[in-house]
């Protein structure tokens, strides 16, 4: 299966960081890198999501691009500041027979996610899409396939990311 990490777009200023909106050039960058890549998400059959708000807002853009009915399932183990073993709760609990997935959360997260799936250290922007091939839920046996964004920009591999593992 493929697995489809989509960080956030950029935000909107908010008084809290539950409340934080995308902001224009959020909703524009999400909007152009899906359908950029719209083609290669065919596949897609569920989509997961950090449950704050600006994450429900950038899969809802996703979902009408990709022409997605179902609905958006919300994870409490992709919330902001989630750490290793969230994670592996998270793609622990995927049903890797029923098509690809796409999910959406923030940096930290994001970061975990590909880095125990892969085993790459990448920092991944707002507004860009990662494609991860993987056939099981084990540590490494992931496959990075492309990385898109609206401006082009490559792949960010880190020089300090925190070794959790």
């Amino acid at each position: 299966m493929k697995i489809f990490i989509l960080r956030h777009g950029m935000t909107a200023e908010s008084a809290t960081d539950d409340a934080r909106e995308l902001s224009e050039k959020g909703v524009g960058e999400v909007d152009d890198v899906v359908r950029l890549r719209r083609d290669a998400m065919q596949g897609v059959r569920t989509i997961y999501s950090s449950p704050l708000l600006r994450v429900r807002q950038t899969l809802e853009i996703a979902a009408k691009i990709l022409d997605l009915d179902g609905r958006i399932v919300e994870s409490q183990d992709l919330k902001t500041g989630s750490r290793l073993d969230e994670i592996i709760n998270f793609v622990s609990s995927l049903d890797f027979d029923s098509g690809d997935i796409l999910v959406s959360s923030h940096q930290s997260c994001t970061s975990i996610l590909v880095l125990w799936l892969t085993g790459e250290d990448i920092l991944i922007p707002n507004g860009s899409l990662l494609a991860i091939d993987v056939d099981r839920p084990v540590q490494g046996a992931g496959k990075i396939l492309w990385q898109e964004s609206r401006d082009g920009s490559q792949v960010k591999r880190s020089s300090g990311f925190v070794d959790q593992f």
